[in-house]
């Protein structure tokens, strides 16, 4: 279960979420759009370390220090959003550096992001009904991103958040 952004009461409401661990009812918890600021205020009020921390992570919004604040402290990263978002993919999907990318290795604009983030620890998920592009999304374990190719996707960072959060 994930206490969804900060605002009033999140830390009461983290606690009551942590008592229904401890009694059994809910398997692990975590936050979602918490940035190092967030934490580092709330963490210590805290008793139940987040098992996860979920944020909008795509290769124009990387928030690369936010990630390995978070890494460091033992939680897992998901990324939301790690295809662009609603309004956003397009460009994102056709970017040429990607699409570059996915054509050395005879995959998709997508597969490579999504193996961009598993090469980062981060977990990523895509959102789709289509089961094509659900098999597609699967298909990133068989290929592996070179340094320079991670470098080059760390480059197109541009500090672009596609949501509110």
């Amino acid at each position: 279960m994930l206490l969804h952004h900060p605002g009033t009461d999140d830390v009461k409401a983290y606690l009551a979420m942590e008592k229904y661990v401890e009694s059994g009812k809910i398997h692990s918890i975590g936050l979602s759009n918490y940035y190092r600021e967030e934490l580092e205020e709330f963490l210590p009020k805290i008793h139940i370390t987040p098992a996860l921390v979920q944020n909008e992570i795509h290769p124009y919004y990387q928030e690369n220090n936010v990630v390995l604040y978070i890494q460091g402290k033992g939680i897992i990263v998901e990324g939301w959003y790690p295809l662009g978002g609603r309004g956003h993919q397009t460009e994102l999907l056709s970017d040429p550096v990607l699409a570059k990318i996915a054509e050395e290795h005879g995959k998709s604009v997508a597969q490579v992001i999504l193996r961009w983030n598993i090469q980062r620890n981060i977990i990523a998920i895509p959102g789709s009904s289509n089961p094509e592009h659900i098999q597609e999304n699967i298909g990133i374990f068989d290929f592996e991103l070179t340094d320079e190719e991670m470098k080059e996707i760390e480059a197109l960072d541009r500090n672009e958040k596609h949501d509110w959060y």
